[in-house]
């Protein structure tokens, strides 16, 4: 698995790039696999800072989750079972069920590369970004090389996803416990702030190993990336809830340990991986397309004739601004 990928294996036929992204992700099934694996076993210590974040700030969001009261939810409404109610056999059930769903939300923060160790993430977006300009894979050296030449900008980008994503997770523990219109507006502004940084903090992953850039600017044309692909970002964010919690919470529902078994294997072989090589494929996408042009004069000059004539300049205004700094690819080599 960790031999360069064949020319052959390429597809020379232009196509677009949701075929692409199915073909490399097809061809490469096995080496994506590798690096989910991979992915979880380099991140073993981050799952406790992931289940230490989950543990402390789900209770302060929610009573639902606080472990006592979530015990005595799940006992009185006889969900555990209507013999088990009030004894310890329930009790026991219901906390398997509750730290059941403690490691959907650690393996949330991670999949979603929230939480994670930045110099190991900045060598398996190497890995990504050369799956996705088709140029053959090596994935031990290619992961080696990732984590040695961004090692400090990714370390960087760590602590501040670290924060960032325990400021939103406080703002959301505050204002969900306030009972008025106002907590209920600033609490949906969090959750949406908080999918936004997920987007966001995934482009910059990708960034870091591509384009030559001090991180507050990576993070500044990240937003603005999000800003032009509004609609598509929306759209991986609907897919990474499919997959990293969707999925893999109906196979548990199923209360079948076949369904459990294929939900761990799930996890651990591909669930993190794929999510993560999908936002590291679109980044490139979205870099290609803006270090491919230069800004035209047209776009400049452009008279306000009309309402769309407005919306394309502002959305050209975007462009060139992201231009202007992303103008030196980091070197193949």
């Amino acid at each position: 698995m960790f031999n360069k990928v064949p020319a052959k294996d390429y597809v020379p036929e232009a196509h677009g790039p949701v075929y692409r992204f199915f073909a490399t992700l097809g061809t490469h099934f096995i080496a994506i696999m590798s690096v989910n694996f991979l992915f979880m076993i380099f991140n073993i210590p981050m799952m406790l800072v992931a289940f230490g974040y989950a543990l402390f700030f789900l209770p302060q969001i929610s009573s639902f989750f606080d472990p006592e009261t979530f015990v005595s939810i799940m006992n009185q409404a006889g969900i555990i079972g209507n013999e088990a109610v009030q004894n310890d056999v329930g009790a026991d059930a219901a906390y398997q069920l509750y730290y059941i769903i403690m490691v959907f939300c650690v393996m949330f923060f991670m999949g979603s590369s929230l939480i994670n160790f930045g110099p190991f993430q900045a060598g398996f977006s190497m890995i990504y970004r050369n799956l996705y300009r088709e140029s053959g894979i090596f994935l031990w050296s290619d992961f080696k090389e990732g984590v040695k030449k961004n090692f400090k900008q990714s370390l960087g980008n760590m602590i501040i996803s670290l924060i960032v994503t325990a400021m939103i997770l406080t703002g959301l523990s505050y204002y969900t416990n306030i009972e008025s219109r106002v907590g209920t507006v600033v609490t949906i502004f969090f959750i949406f702030m908080f999918f936004v940084f997920i987007v966001i903090k995934n482009m910059v992953d990708q960034m870091i190993v591509s384009v030559d850039l001090p991180l507050a600017k990576l993070y500044k044309n990240a937003f603005l990336f999000f800003l032009l692909r509004f609609g598509p970002c929306l759209g991986l964010i609907g897919v990474l809830i499919l997959i990293l919690v969707v999925f893999p919470f109906a196979l548990f529902s199923t209360t079948t340990y076949f369904a459990y078994a294929i939900a761990i294997i799930f996890y651990l072989i591909l669930a993190h991986a794929v999510t993560q090589y999908m936002f590291a494929f679109y980044t490139g996408e979205l870099i290609s397309e803006y270090i491919g042009r230069a800004p035209s004069a047209t776009d400049e000059t452009a008279e306000d004739s009309d309402e769309d004539d407005e919306d394309d300049e502002e959305e050209a205004g975007i462009e060139d601004e992201i231009f202007k700094e992303m103008t030196e690819e980091k070197d193949d080599n």
